[in-house]
């Protein structure tokens, strides 16, 4: 049941047919619910979210003007606060991973039933509640447009998970407690532990240590220091950066390559805020945050793999952060590349070039597997070479490692597709050509391979078991 003090909060319904929508309003009116809303056009959903406070939508997936899914992603970057129901006949579980990656907070397969609407209503109506009471705590409002922080300002995006991210930095950032951060290489984390420190109010220094390749004395001399005569060659006393960052950050990068004795030494360092410097039995305090990053998926390595401590990880992801890669917030992709074509021109004292639109959408269906410092190197490769005031195509290709090759149809050419296949493809025949380059681009990575092609993986399998069964003698 729809508890009483949730039957006053603002429901729009969207779907293009009438009969619909008005089974639906009989529907909630049922359930108690007041304000009810209907739209049939798709098109004015953004509007009309806009004039309401606080509300959940319903949205059908197949309308004209504009479908469903478009809608869905047009608010989640406008209005990602808002749960979105999305409401379909279609039953394909594609479709609907696809809208839940968009960000749907559920997915209800017509004919609906009036436990199925009920269930899907005061799960959205609760989160709405529970997100309202905590943002008033920390002093934010959605309906005040709030301004981002300064400290986000390095960080281009307007991704809804990124915002989600950016939140939950400010509600962790004065804490003083330890942070893991954890993303792909090349996926901007070292920003993000920027942030976290700009936030956090402390004034001594943001320190930052790639901790990758440096052995146990290494490491110990870089972040600890050490006396003279420590070893051969100390001629004198040296301070470690736990010094330097003191009333401040230390960010230590890669921390999923911490050798087993530096894991007990860093351990020690969070439990007891003491360290000992090199050739010194006199502990120091540490008065510094500390704020680790990885790429590796630490909760393996402390789980069944053994390599990383358990309680070393639970000391360090007391906060924990978790960064998209790129392929995940596509929607950045257009920004980014205009900050780097800037940027990277500026730098080289060359006139801002525009970014045409087929090389545009080139980055856009690239996975980056390198992330944003992949996308950096082929425009600034591309600025480089860029010499008539436009970026295209041909600027971008021959760079994009293990994407297929584009070429640009001249008028009275022959068409591309013909090229590939002798003949114009079925539909069946594009498909298969995708799953093969898919696969020959990832080296048979089922996972990677699925994230090119938009599916699930198990769509994928699906299909390759299939094609298996109908030839034998084919193997993938």
């Amino acid at each position: 049941m729809i508890s009483s003090k949730m039957t006053n909060c603002q429901i729009l319904l969207v779907d293009d047919e009438c009969d619909e929508l008005e089974a639906y309003s009989l529907l909630l009116s049922s359930m108690g619910m007041a304000n009810i809303k209907t739209l049939s056009d798709s098109r004015n959903v953004l509007s009309t979210v806009e004039k309401m406070q606080s509300p959940v939508v319903f949205l059908d997936l197949n309308m004209p003007n504009k479908t469903g899914q478009e809608v869905l992603k047009e608010l989640k970057i406008k209005k990602p606060q808002v749960p979105v129901i999305i409401i379909t006949a279609d039953s394909e579980i594609e479709t609907a991973v696809e809208c839940l990656k968009l960000g749907a907070h559920d997915y209800l397969v017509k004919p609906i039933n009036l436990e199925m609407f009920s269930s899907a209503l005061r799960n959205a109506l609760e989160i709405n509640f529970l997100r309202e009471e905590v943002l008033s705590l920390k002093g934010i409002s959605f309906n005040d447009n709030p301004t981002k922080n300064q400290a986000f300002e390095p960080i281009i995006s307007r991704s809804p998970i990124m915002l989600g991210l950016f939140q939950y930095i400010e509600s962790i950032a004065t804490s003083g407690l330890p942070v893991l951060i954890l993303g792909e290489t090349g996926s901007g984390k070292e920003l993000i532990a920027k942030a976290i420190h700009d936030i956090s109010g402390l004034q001594g220094e943001f320190v930052a240590l790639d901790i990758s390749g440096l052995d146990d004395t290494l490491l110990s001399d870089t972040l600890f220091g050490h006396t003279k005569g420590a070893y051969t060659g100390a001629d004198f006393v040296r301070s470690g950066m736990l010094e330097k960052a003191a009333n401040g950050t230390v960010f230590l990068d890669e921390i999923g390559d911490l050798s087993e004795a530096s894991q007990v030494k860093l351990l020690r360092l969070l439990q007891e805020k003491i360290y000992y410097p090199l050739g010194s039995d006199q502990p120091k305090e540490c008065h510094a945050r500390i704020i680790t990053a990885t790429n590796k998926d630490l909760s393996k390595l402390a789980g069944r793999d053994g390599e990383f401590r358990m309680d070393l990880y639970y000391r360090l992801s007391t906060h924990l952060a978790k960064l998209p890669p790129l392929r995940d917030r596509r929607e950045d992709i257009p920004l980014l590349v205009e900050h780097l074509i800037a940027s990277t021109a500026t730098a080289m004292n060359k006139e801002i070039p525009v970014i045409g639109e087929k090389a545009l959408s080139l980055l856009m269906k690239h996975p980056f597997w390198g992330n944003i410092r992949e996308l950096k190197a082929y425009i600034s490769d591309a600025v480089a070479r860029c010499n008539h005031g436009r970026i295209d195509v041909n600027h971008l290709s021959e760079r994009l490692a293990g994407s297929v090759s584009v070429k640009t149809q001249e008028p009275g050419l022959t068409n591309p597709l013909e090229e590939i296949f002798g003949h114009f493809p079925t539909l069946e025949e594009l498909a298969e050509f995708a799953i093969d380059t898919a696969l020959h681009v990832t080296e048979n990575n089922q996972s990677q391979a699925s994230q090119l092609l938009g599916v699930s993986r198990q769509a994928l399998n699906k299909r390759l078991k299939k094609r298996t069964s109908e030839d034998p003698s084919e193997s993938i």
